[in-house]
């Protein structure tokens, strides 16, 4: 049987589509978490907090658990974050950490030796929980905290996109973001070129060395596009956001452009970088 090559280029739609979707949640993420700080500084951690509601509210909806995690209503409440409820009735209270400095951790470790956290379940981001779980264990203390797989770099790339303060500078936060943007798009081009090419072998049109070569090939067009878009947006919202504060832009404006800028920076290189890679690999 005679195999024909599908007309359309390995991940021609997904790796920008992935992109700018990725640029799209974020943006919201740094809008809710610009609205609950305020002119908090610390906006990272506000930024964490956000990510774990949705990353917790997505497993409750998997689990068809009935339960439904949310913000407590204050922004800086001193034991409690997030509130997980089922039924009307709290089935668990949350505090959230997003910090690494040594300082921070061993205020951390007096406050749980003093029984501050003792009605909550400490959650940190990955880097927070490891450094917290050491000092806990010499320290003597049964209490850990849970990591929420959400990388401190994250919570501060996002937090330098909006132009916030943050640890380390704009260029390690976009190179981060570069990172990130890259493996979601490498993930998302060769997913779907898998799926597409399964279904071209179960129908005899294309062969195992010609499958494996377009998602090797989506692959790697994911990951260029996905890399240019998050960088550009990490970088691009952040001179956006720091030049309208020079030129004394309103918070209204300036809190809308943190949002807005970024993705439509991620739009437009996605889809530059995704055709500069169709013209010269395809």
């Amino acid at each position: 049987m005679q195999k024909t090559q599908p007309p359309q280029k390995p991940g021609t739609h997904a790796s920008h589509i992935g992109s700018s979707a990725k640029a799209a949640y974020e943006s919201t993420v740094i809008h809710r978490a610009m609205r609950r700080a305020g002119g908090n500084p610390q906006l990272k951690g506000h930024i964490h907090e956000v990510l774990l509601q949705d990353r917790m509210n997505l497993r409750n909806v998997a689990k068809l658990s009935g339960q439904r995690t949310a913000l407590t209503q204050s922004s800086n409440a001193p034991v409690v974050d997030l509130v997980t409820q089922r039924g009307g009735k709290v089935v668990e209270r949350l505090q959230v950490k997003d910090t690494v400095s040594p300082g921070a951790v061993q205020k951390l470790v007096r406050q749980v030796a003093d029984g501050k956290y003792r009605s909550a379940r400490i959650v940190g981001s990955e880097e927070t929980a490891r450094a917290a779980n050491r000092a806990l264990e010499t320290a003597g203390l049964s209490k850990r905290v849970s990591s929420s797989g959400i990388s401190s770099r994250t919570t501060t790339s996002l937090a330098q996109r909006a132009g916030a303060a943050g640890s380390g500078t704009l260029g390690s936060a976009t190179l981060r973001a570069a990172q990130s943007g890259g493996a979601a798009g490498a993930a998302l081009g060769a997913g779907v070129e898998l799926v597409r090419g399964v279904s071209d072998l179960m129908d005899g049109r294309r062969d195992v060395a010609d499958v494996g070569l377009s998602v090797a090939k989506a692959g790697a067009k994911g990951y260029a596009t996905g890399a240019a878009a998050s960088a550009a947006a990490t970088a691009g919202g952040a001179a956006v956001t720091s030049g309208l504060a020079a030129v004394g832009a309103g918070a209204g404006l300036s809190a809308a452009a943190a949002v807005a800028a970024p993705l439509v920076i991620a739009v437009g290189v996605g889809w530059a970088a995704a055709s500069l890679w169709d013209a010269l690999f395809d």
